[in-house]
């Protein structure tokens, strides 16, 4: 124990007793611990005491509202004051609560972060005010797009200038086909959002894993597909079996989005060999050129073929009835002069005579001499055939 003489706050001069190691007084310096006596000390609470005895909460209430109310112009109604303060504020927190939604959107409504619902109908509508819920609002109808094996940029430069293009991106682009050939495939995937919750809480980056997905998908079709159908007729069903695909995966996930296409944007081989693989193009269009004119000589010479074929199964088959008619037609005849002949011999001989000759003489050059000019020089000439003609 030390003994010193020093000042008192009063102004007396008087023995302090300080024990060693003792504390200063939390509330301030005023005071011996557990004395009645002893100057005003620095306590924060602006009044006096001593020891550590702390004011009473009561006292310090009606201190702090009797300052507000110093401050306050015309004492300002008091407790009045507060309460019509109180309110207005819980009125305006109130009012944070409501928010509009447009037709092309919806909002998940969570409470302290854990979903509640989902409000599909536009116009104004309300939740309680942050802390409790918060509505997120998510655009349902917009269609996004995500470009595969290609970036688009935008650069400034430095005489602020804008300068915008793409960068192939060949980890994305280059796929293995069916037959064991690299092709460089760029495309785009439209998308949009079916399902705002499953969207917002089911995977964490959705705009990441529809990228994933749409890369293995591709990887899969190309992988069941040969290197020329892929660059020529098969472009069609890469993009429906992609989609259809990729939309059966994000299903799986419970993404909450829904493909709307897939479009093909280049389909080429890989740059190191494309040249290579242009030859190649150049001769199966030189091929496929050969076999068309083939065809079409071939189309061109068989129905000829068959044409003349059948034209002369027909005459064939005309001169065969004519020739069975022909011998039918004589034998009946002849089968008629003999029956007529056997009636009348004399006069059926002499009609088939005179028949023949008629028959005969037809086709013949036929001069008439009159045997009464036998005598003259002159040759009496009479040229039937001529006159016949004319």
């Amino acid at each position: 124990m030390s003994e010193s003489t020093t000042s008192s706050p009063n102004g007396n001069n008087g023995p302090d007793i300080h024990m060693m190691g003792d504390h200063k007084n939390p509330w301030g310096n005023g005071g011996n611990r557990g004395g009645s006596g002893g100057g005003r000390g620095n306590s924060p609470w602006g009044g006096s005491g001593g020891g550590d005895v702390p004011p009473d909460l009561d006292d310090l209430l009606k201190k702090a509202q009797q300052n507000l109310n110093d401050v306050l112009p015309g004492n300002f109604g008091g407790g009045k004051f507060i309460f019509l303060f109180v309110l207005i504020a819980i009125a305006l927190w109130a009012l944070t609560g409501f928010y509009t939604l447009q037709p092309s959107q919806h909002g998940v409504v969570t409470t302290f972060g854990k979903f509640t619902r989902t409000q599909e109908q536009p116009g104004l509508q309300y939740h309680l005010p942050w802390p409790v819920q918060s509505a997120i609002v998510v655009d349902v109808e917009n269609e996004r797009r995500i470009q595969i094996g290609q970036q688009d940029y935008t650069r400034r430069n430095s005489y602020s200038s804008v300068k915008s293009g793409s960068v192939d991106l060949k980890s994305e682009s280059i796929m293995l086909t069916g037959d064991e050939n690299i092709i460089d495939i760029d495309f785009v995937v439209l998308w949009k959002i079916a399902s705002a919750k499953d969207f917002l809480f089911k995977i964490r980056d959705p705009e990441s894993t529809i990228r994933i997905v749409a890369q293995s998908a591709m990887r899969e079709v190309i992988g069941r597909t040969d290197i020329q159908p892929a660059l020529t007729d098969a472009r069609g069903s890469i993009q429906r079996d992609t989609r259809l695909l990729m939309q059966e995966m994000l299903d799986e996930y419970e993404a909450g989005v829904e493909i709307n296409g897939v479009q093909l944007q280049k389909v080429d081989p890989p740059q190191p060999v494309v040249d290579a693989f242009n030859e190649v193009q150049r001769a199966r269009q030189e091929k496929e050129q050969r076999k068309n004119q083939a065809e079409a000589y071939r189309n061109d010479i068989i129905p000829r073929a068959r044409g003349e074929a059948e034209k002369l199964r027909q005459a064939a088959a005309a001169y065969k009835e004519e020739v069975i008619n022909r011998a039918k037609g004589d034998a009946d005849r002849f089968g008629s002069i003999y029956a007529a002949y056997k009636e009348a011999k004399d006069v059926t001989a002499k009609r088939i005579y005179l028949e023949t000759l008629e028959e005969i003489l037809q086709n013949t050059n036929n001069v008439i001499i009159d045997p009464s000019q036998k005598g003259s020089n002159v040759l009496p000439y009479l040229p039937l055939d001529k006159m016949s003609k004319k």
